[in-house]
Order: structure tokens, then C-alpha cells, then sequence
């Protein structure tokens, strides 16, 4: 008896302490930090739109980039989003892009690097 009982309660306790409760509503938190490319100083007042490039597009976030360069958002569902950061009227004297990927319940930064736009390139230059 006590070769079937103690291997059972043993077996038991592992099963109850190992499961772990699903978070069935995740946030996917993120933050962009926007640097120049030359010299990786973070810059201000940069407008940052996150975006999916499919048609029917859903996802549209815009921001601006505080004192520290940063600009944080949160999104409601796992997604891979491109990152475009502008400074300056359109045509833009500045522009970097980028691509994240969210991950739930934790906060994943992204570096995107500003360069200078050269209008016979139009788009974007992703960097890395």
C-alpha cells in the first residue's frame, strides 16, 4: 500500500505546482527609442506611426518621442508592426524605419535609427 500511496501523492503535488494559469486577455506592451544613425543621440519630438503594411489595415498607432527619444504603446494582440519615425514636413528631413515583434505580457523596446531623407529614395530604409 505504501508503495502505491507515496509515489501517488508525490505525483499529485508535482501535477498541482507545475500548471500554471493562462492569461487568456495578454497586453503586448512596447516601447520605441528613436536615435540618430551618425551618432546614436536620442532625439525629441519625432513622430513615430505604427503600422501592418496589408490592405485593410487595422493598426494604426501615432505618437511623438518624449525628452529621452522614447514613445511607448500598447497593442491587444500578438503581431509583427513596422515602425516608421519622421521629422520634418513633408518631404521629411528625417526618416528611419523598423519592425518589432510583440511579445505578451512583456514590455520588447525597439531602437529605430533616424537618417537623413533622400527624396529619390522614397519609402523606407530599415535598419536593424
Amino acid at each position: 500500500m505504501k508503495k502505491i500511496f507515496f509515489p501517488l501523492i508525490i505525483l499529485s503535488l508535482a501535477l498541482i505546482f507545475s500548471c500554471k494559469k493562462e492569461d487568456l486577455d495578454p497586453e503586448y506592451p512596447f516601447t520605441i527609442v528613436v536615435k540618430t544613425y551618425d551618432d546614436s543621440i536620442s532625439v525629441a519630438n519625432v513622430n513615430v506611426e505604427v503600422f501592418t503594411p496589408v490592405q485593410g489595415n487595422t493598426v494604426d498607432m501615432l505618437g511623438i518621442t518624449d525628452q529621452n527619444g522614447k514613445v511607448s504603446f500598447t497593442y491587444d494582440q500578438n503581431a509583427v508592426l513596422l515602425i516608421r519615425a519622421t521629422r520634418g514636413a513633408n518631404p521629411f528631413a528625417y526618416m528611419g524605419c523598423a519592425d518589432i515583434r510583440l511579445e505578451p505580457n512583456e514590455r520588447v523596446t525597439k531602437t529605430v535609427y533616424l537618417e537623413v531623407y533622400d527624396p529619390n529614395v522614397p519609402g523606407c530604409v530599415y535598419s536593424p
